[in-house]
């Protein structure tokens, strides 16, 4: 006789998952806060004019996007703390959801950084230009013409790229962290797969229902900053 599915118990399962959402919003965090440190190292080095340092940023942003993030987790946590004990060094303090945050940002900076770049690129050169010519530094018209002209080209490309960041966040529970997938394979785990299928529907809702939020936020916050800049340009 087949496995009848309780379709009824599904939403008392999404609480029972949530208890790791604190967990998964935390390397969402730290994993958003450092891709964009270093997806902004390599777009200036993209946007530079030293041949070098253009290669060298073309090179990570194709590298980061082209791998696997599920392979750089492996690598990172299983392939460097061997390489680094040959050298002598102990990486066995490191924590996994330290690795989640560093492979997590890792792969994300690509994105970040090729974000960054198209973003500076779409304000006209004509008023950087401008800028110069009247006495301002680089830095002051970076700040004052350039950056919040980029920043309203970003935020689209940026609500997209944290969506797509939390989504990886699942991929947490493949080296042991027990995120919301993490929470919910065990809870399935403790009922031998029985209810497997309700509360993976259960998962699949909460990160449905994230996604949706974030989407909807990055619309207002588009909105807002364009009205904003409208009104202060008037």
């Amino acid at each position: 006789m087949g496995h009848k599915y309780d379709w009824a118990s599904i939403p008392s399962y999404i609480p029972k998952v949530m208890k790791a959402f604190p967990l998964t919003i935390e390397i969402l965090l730290l994993s958003l806060l450092f891709s964009l440190i270093i997806g902004a190292l390599v777009a200036v080095g993209a946007l530079s004019k030293n041949k070098v340092a253009g290669a060298v940023a073309k090179g990570w942003i194709s590298f980061m996007r082209g791998i696997p993030t599920l392979v750089l987790i492996f690598l990172l946590y299983l392939g460097l703390p061997q390489l680094m004990n040959a050298l002598g060094v102990n990486m066995s303090g490191i924590s996994k959801t330290t690795y989640i945050v560093a492979c997590l940002a890792l792969s994300t900076s690509a994105n970040m950084a090729e974000m960054m770049r198209a973003a500076y690129l779409s304000v006209n050169k004509g008023q950087r230009e401008a800028a110069y010519s009247v006495g301002m530094k680089p830095f002051t018209a970076f700040r004052r013409i350039v950056f919040p002209q980029a920043l309203g080209v970003a935020i689209p490309t940026l609500g997209n790229n944290i969506i797509m960041l939390f989504k990886e966040t699942s991929l947490a529970f493949t080296i042991g962290v027990i995120d919301i997938l993490g929470r919910a394979r065990s809870l399935s785990s403790a009922s031998y797969g029985t209810n497997r299928l309700e509360i993976y529907i259960a998962t699949g809702l909460i990160f449905w229902a994230v996604c949706f939020i974030l989407e909807k936020l990055t619309k207002l916050v588009e909105k807002m900053y364009t009205k904003g800049r409208k009104q202060a340009a008037s």
